[in-house]
């Protein structure tokens, strides 16, 4: 009698260790994790990893230690090639910005935005409407009435500026010409010297010329007024459906563990909750807070890709298949 109550116990003990360790088997990370940003040192994607990294350290949220790593190249491509070939290990977490859409979109990667977990978006930047402040533009209406084609500045070929304007000169039925010019200096540098009649620009990029009176801010393309320009009116208040910003979020490897997406999306929720985020990234950077969990994230790059897929064949810009 007292050996079968022996040999019940050892087995509930069993029972009960073998429960306990998968669950320590499981256990996430195991090492290290990987930040990649997919431009080099000082680009969006590495100042925005750089600040995670540091309000993580600071705040002590986790225990694991974090790496930046760069792996610029082909508008993002690099890092997307990098990130798809640890499939299955939750180890790493990469930047994802617009040319995570828009790289599969126009060059043959072999790789979308489907190939990758979903973890966070972390903000958007919207795109700004300016004006010198001399300049006889004082309004949307002001664009509109022109009675000329008038010239835009903007980023690159496709990128949001572009398609900002694109989505103006279809709302208010005019032309406009849009230049794109190599990055935000170049644009500002463009618009004060008397090159191009407005800008659709990143507010952090011209945030100064603005507070020291030397560009105006026309309109904004949220979908509400933005808290760090509360005076600038929205597109959509003034009547024109414009809507249009580049997010800035964050995916992992395509398969990861459950355990290991859990955790990154804790941890990254965490972390855009704490005071140190909006102080240290977001305000310094003209970042509006934005964040979607890993659900919505997923459902908001599905409705991106699409609006993208639909502009960029407009502009016969889309790879050919």
């Amino acid at each position: 009698m007292f050996s079968k109550s022996l040999k019940t116990a050892a087995v509930f003990s069993a029972l009960v260790v073998a429960a306990i360790l998968p669950v320590k088997a499981a256990d996430f990370p195991t090492r290290g994790i990987e930040f990649v940003a997919g431009y080099g040192p000082g680009g969006g994607h590495d100042t925005m990893l750089r600040s995670m990294a540091k309000i993580i350290r600071e705040t002590k949220l986790v225990d694991a230690s974090i790496n930046v790593v760069n792996k610029p190249g082909g508008g993002g491509a690099t890092s997307l090639g990098y990130l798809s070939s640890h499939a299955g290990d939750g180890h790493y977490l990469m930047a994802a910005t617009s040319s995570f859409i828009t790289t599969p979109l126009t060059a043959d990667v072999g790789l979308s935005y489907k190939d990758f977990t979903p973890i966070a978006r972390l903000g958007i930047d919207p795109t700004l409407l300016v004006v010198p402040s001399s300049s006889p533009i004082k309004s949307l209406d002001d664009i509109k009435n022109a009675g000329r084609v008038l010239n835009v500045a903007g980023g690159g070929r496709g990128q949001i500026e572009h398609i900002a304007t694109i989505m103006v000169s279809e709302a208010m039925g005019v032309k406009l010409n849009f230049i794109p010019f190599q990055g935000d200096g170049e644009v500002a540098s463009a618009l004060l010297g008397g090159q191009v009649d407005f800008a659709m620009i990143n507010p952090g990029a011209v945030s100064e010329f603005i507070k020291s009176g030397r560009m105006t801010a026309i309109a904004i393309s949220t979908e509400e007024r933005a808290e760090m320009f509360p005076d600038v009116p929205t597109f959509k208040e003034k009547g024109y459906d414009v809507v249009a910003s580049v997010f800035r979020g964050v995916v992992a490897a395509k398969d990861i563990p459950a355990e290991a997406k859990a955790y990154l999306t804790d941890l990254v929720e965490r972390l855009q909750a704490t005071p140190e985020w909006k102080t240290q990234y977001l305000q310094p950077n003209g970042i509006i807070a934005g964040y979607l969990d890993a659900d919505a994230f997923a459902a908001y790059l599905e409705q991106t890709n699409s609006i993208y897929q639909t502009n960029l064949s407009n502009l016969g810009l889309l790879k050919k298949n």
